[in-house]
């Protein structure tokens, strides 16, 4: 994965019911990245602007960082990918999702 300006092609955005935007990887990144074994979290996240990052992670063909292609506060963070890093592995947007921002 190349650099943060190209990072939302690696991305998908979905509107929630209650108008936030879930961000999470696509099928384009979890080919590149390889399966993913160890993700982390930017010590307190609690806003973000376009371009911060909002998720490192370590996969078997990169370690490298994704970052936010849209700017807002963050409503939730998907924790069980901490614990579960694997779950980004899967094209389940339910389980996947790495951040909720309004």
């Amino acid at each position: 994965m190349a650099d943060k300006a190209d990072d939302s092609k690696y991305l998908w955005e979905d509107k929630t019911k209650d108008g936030h935007t879930r961000i999470g990887l696509n099928d384009l990144a979890r080919g590149e990245i390889g399966q993913v074994t160890f993700a982390e979290f930017p010590d307190k996240i609690t806003e973000v602007s376009e371009g911060d990052p909002i998720l490192s992670f370590e996969g078997a063909k990169a370690v490298t960082e994704i970052h936010s292609p849209i700017s807002g506060k963050v409503a939730k963070v998907n924790a069980d990918l901490i614990e579960h890093p694997e779950l980004l592995n899967e094209d389940d947007r339910d389980q996947t999702w790495i951040i909720e921002l309004f």
